[in-house]
């Protein structure tokens, strides 16, 4: 007897239905990472959160070379850098 791909014999004989699944809790929600734009383009990326659960912010690549360091990026939250660095949009659009 030969195997066919369009007509299988190894499919179990039964009843087939479909069952619907109804879900009684909302499914959680992906947490996606902030990133923030300032009024100079410098793109500040979260890199972890604070003890409270506010993102802290981290600019890799600051255009102003007197803004780049040897370093990594000091930490900020973005109430700093609202408030330091406004107007601050997501790349999505307004923060």
């Amino acid at each position: 007897m030969s195997t066919s791909i369009t007509h299988p014999t190894n499919i179990p004989s039964g009843e087939r239905r479909t069952i619907r699944v109804e879900f009684t809790a909302p499914i959680p929600a992906v947490p996606v990472a902030l990133v923030l734009v300032d009024r100079d383009g410098d793109v500040w990326r979260q890199a972890g959160l604070t003890a409270e659960g506010e993102p802290l912010m981290v600019c890799d690549s600051p255009q102003d070379p007197a803004d780049q360091g040897d370093g990594p990026s000091y930490p900020w939250t973005p109430t700093a850098i609202r408030a330091w660095l406004s107007p601050v949009r997501t790349l999505g659009g307004a923060a």
